[in-house]
């Protein structure tokens, strides 16, 4: 992927930024053409690029206000319990919720990313090399198992949002499929040394349950844990898993309270179904350890 002229990204940018007429129009229009081309920002005084081709980034007025409802109710509470952290962005996509946890905590210690996408993963790497020094970036899934998998998702886009692993189909997996891992095996494999506080994004459309099975031994051996976990109705139906099921595989591990920002952090209510309490819609949630 390439990024564009800088007067068309300053043109571009200004577009995006600001609600202005015409606008999904413009990217309707626009998106097929620049689907390989970046947008180019600067979060934090570092150059961070997007995708043209994702509405998401139009929609929230650029990378560095994207879900912001979501995301700063994150940060506060990570610099606040944690203090001083590593953060695990798994399924980075480009590295947007990394730029803006750089950002925004003053605790931050390094960043450890995972994204399968091959075509996103590499807007990831330059991204991350730009933001800063202090992290590792993984060209893989993650899972409860350790081999290779199938990774489903539209190679046509500039970064695809809903890519998943075809687990049922590992068997038949071939050496160039996309390696998986799990988050005990990537600490261990690497060597990776890791602070006693982790804060950990997870965005992996459908393998919540076995990331969280897979990542036993970091979770449970952390001093203190924030997830950042979301919960995807059409994800979950596709799955055949409630919000409950995840929730409950976390707190095999250890204890948490959850909340959900985008409703003032309201506490869940782990006596309930999550739906009965929350409208029917997708979700960012927080889950603190005790």
């Amino acid at each position: 992927m390439h990024k564009i002229p800088f007067f068309l990204n300053a043109f571009v940018k200004l577009i995006q930024c600001h609600e202005v007429p015409g606008k999904y129009r413009f990217y309707e229009v626009t998106k097929d053409k620049y689907k390989r081309r970046l947008i180019t920002y600067s979060i934090k005084d570092c150059e961070f690029s997007i995708p043209w081709d994702q509405w998401c980034f139009w929609n929230n007025y650029g990378p560095e206000n994207y879900y912001l409802e979501e995301i700063l109710p994150f940060t506060k509470i990570l610099d606040k319990y944690l203090v001083k952290f590593d953060f695990f962005d798994l399924g980075a996509d480009v590295g947007v919720v990394s730029a803006l946890i750089n950002k925004h905590c003053d605790g931050l210690q390094n960043i450890i990313a995972l994204e399968p996408n091959p075509i996103a993963f590499g807007v990831l790497e330059k991204n991350l090399n730009n933001i800063s020094s202090q992290h590792k970036a993984y060209h893989q899934a993650i899972s409860d198992f350790k081999g290779y998998a199938l990774f489903n998702y539209n190679m046509e886009r500039g970064s695809d949002h809903e890519g998943h692993l075809v687990i049922e189909e590992r068997e038949q997996a071939l050496k160039s499929s996309t390696k998986v891992t799990t988050l005990d095996d990537l600490v261990a494999d690497n060597n990776l040394k890791i602070h006693q506080n982790i804060a950990l994004k997870i965005d992996v459309e459908g393998q919540e349950k076995a990331m969280l099975k897979g990542g036993r031994r970091i979770i449970t051996n952390a001093d203190k844990v924030v997830l950042l976990l979301e919960l995807h109705p059409e994800v979950l139906a596709r799955d055949n898993q409630t919000p409950e099921d995840i929730l409950n595989e976390a707190e095999k591990l250890r204890s948490f309270k959850w909340i959900v920002p985008i409703q003032e952090n309201r506490r869940i209510d782990r006596t309930r179904n999550f739906y009965d309490q929350f409208p029917l819609q997708q979700y960012d949630i927080i889950g603190i350890s005790d």
